[in-house]
């Protein structure tokens, strides 16, 4: 099975992959990390953004898709251009699921992943494609 994990954050679509099981899995597409959205008001960026996703998409003929969710109220609710990405990606031919961080960490909390495998910054989206894997 393939997975992809998304956290959208600023400005970009922060990327983990997984193939394999729960058991025995390995990160895939090390080489792409995150897909930015740079110029929001640009129509032919946010074109870009897109035709990067969808072929992104394409290459690996991913399983399953997810995206972590962000609080739409309060204070730390995202942001518009957050909101546009998720759209652009879920506008895809793919299905994409959205969700809550505590489903997730429910979900995968006896795993005890080994985030050594990811940079920092993608801890979050290596959680949604574990979380993905785990709930076939």
């Amino acid at each position: 099975m393939k997975t992809c994990g998304i956290e959208i954050k600023a400005n970009s679509a922060i990327i983990t992959c997984l193939s394999g099981s729960i058991d025995d899995y390995e990160i895939i597409s090390k080489d792409v990390k995150k897909i930015s959205l740079n110029d929001t008001k640009s129509q032919e960026d946010v074109r870009l953004f897109y035709v990067d996703i969808l072929t992104f998409f394409k290459e690996h003929s991913f399983d399953k898709i997810g995206i972590k969710a962000r609080s739409e109220k309060g204070k730390f609710s995202g942001g518009a251009l957050s909101f546009k990405m998720e759209g652009l990606i879920q506008n895809t031919d793919y299905n994409v699921d959205i969700i809550h961080g505590a489903t997730i960490k429910s979900g995968i909390k006896e795993l005890m992943p080994d985030f050594s495998q990811v940079n920092k910054y993608q801890e979050e989206a290596f959680k949604a494609a574990l979380y993905l894997l785990k709930s076939k």
